[in-house]
């Protein structure tokens, strides 16, 4: 009978003892535990998708998005007014090495001006000097094509040709020159030089 009681009084296995239902701070930590990952992973996953739909909308090279693009200004060119035939042309002048090498390169139209004319100082009249050049011309890095006439030393109009625009370097366009000597050339939009020798415009 005394150890009957005994194992009454020990009481149910522990297995079989009451336990207490979980409250609201552990039901929290349990499932935070549990997503704990999962949450993570889809916070990586939303912070990458971010950063994509950022950097789809920025302009692809920052730095240049806004600039404008650039034209070479070339040398500043005198203007003055010469006829030729019957017209009469307010033009820019070349005169120079530089100013006949620079011509009308990078422009997109005559800016105002009728023309170009060509000048050669350096080549003078007279007997047993060089009274004429048979400088070539190219049309690289020109925009709009011209037609040029070449003139002599008595202002006599030797040729004539249209140019056609060239975007290579200067050694890998078609060159363009006089079939004779001459003094002065001029530079007219395609089409738009005037018949006739140089003359002097009425004041």
């Amino acid at each position: 009978m005394d150890e009957g009681r005994a194992e009454e009084d020990q009481g149910p296995p522990e297995d079989l003892a009451h336990q207490t239902p979980a409250g609201p701070v552990e039901l929290v930590t349990g499932l935070s535990r549990a997503y704990m990952g999962v949450l993570a992973g889809m916070g990586f996953v939303a912070l990458f998708v971010v950063i994509l739909l950022w950097g789809s909308n920025r302009p692809a090279n920052p730095t240049f998005a806004d600039t404008t693009a650039t034209t070479v200004a070339g040398p500043a060119f005198a203007e003055k007014k010469i006829g030729v035939g019957a017209s009469c042309l307010r033009v820019q002048v070349a005169d120079t090495r530089d100013k006949r090498s620079h011509g009308l390169r990078f422009r997109e139209d005559m800016q105002g001006f009728d023309g170009m004319v060509f000048e050669f100082p350096d080549v003078l009249p007279g007997p047993g000097v060089m009274d004429h050049t048979k400088t070539r011309f190219t049309m690289s890095d020109v925009k709009f094509p011209l037609t040029i006439g070449f003139y002599d030393e008595a202002g006599l109009r030797v040729d004539a040709v249209d140019m056609e625009t060239c975007s290579a370097a200067d050694g890998q366009c078609p060159s363009y020159g006089s079939q004779g000597g001459f003094r002065t050339a001029i530079e007219t939009p395609k089409g738009k030089l005037p018949d006739g020798p140089l003359t002097a415009c009425p004041s």
